[in-house]
């Protein structure tokens, strides 16, 4: 059983860096810089009001964690003398993120039934993405079918960053003999910048 005061207490030895979201915001962002009784100290890159609910993501030795709790004070001091620290308190649902390994990433596509598809291997993958386009290659006899002009849903992320998820349109099709190539055109993405900054950790881990 994980004990979240004991991870956060390391987090902070380490002076680890985190990604904070405001409920239905961008993420940003954060160093964890100490556990005090009311909660945990971080310092943000933009520091959130009091009363704010967050989620966070963490990752602590190759380990990813998660949970969300709520900015009980902004304006902290923190130990570069600035007051960028918010205070977390009533931390709720900690518990391992799913992307564990060192060198995990997540490149799924999400059908608007059934589960993830994963996009690494196997009868469907990723052979080209850029933050514009994803290519990706299904084999024909790949149970999941896309049609030309329709909208789809991605997730993309790398370890010790929370996978973030957007919108692209089938743009074209190209048939080969065991394959199909659809190229996804990038329709719709909350963090531009964030997702620019995952796609290029993402090529860099592919070779692309």
């Amino acid at each position: 059983m994980h004990d979240p005061r004991r991870i956060l207490d390391q987090a902070a030895e380490q002076r680890s860096t985190c990604e904070v979201q405001a409920r239905n915001g961008a993420w940003q962002r954060a160093q964890v810089v100490r556990v005090e009784r009311g909660g945990v100290v971080l310092r943000l890159s933009r520091v959130l009001p009091s009363g704010t609910d967050v989620r966070v993501w963490l990752t602590v030795e190759g380990r990813s964690w998660t949970f969300e709790a709520s900015v009980l004070r902004a304006g902290v001091p923190v130990p570069d003398r600035s007051q960028d620290g918010v205070l977390l308190g009533y931390l709720d649902g900690f518990r391992e993120a799913e992307s564990t390994r060192v060198d995990a990433l997540t490149l799924e596509l999400l059908p608007h039934t059934g589960g993830p598809v994963p996009l690494e291997g196997g009868g469907a993958r990723v052979v080209d993405l850029s933050p514009t386009e994803w290519v990706v290659s299904l084999t024909r006899e790949f149970p999941v079918v896309l049609a030309l002009q329709a909208d789809v849903r991605l997730r993309i992320g790398v370890a010790g960053r929370a996978p973030m998820e957007l919108v692209a349109r089938v743009h074209a099709l190209a048939q080969g003999d065991t394959h199909l190539l659809y190229t996804l055109r990038v329709a719709s993405v909350d963090d531009g910048e964030r997702y620019t900054q995952i796609v290029a950790e993402v090529r860099s881990a592919l070779n692309l």
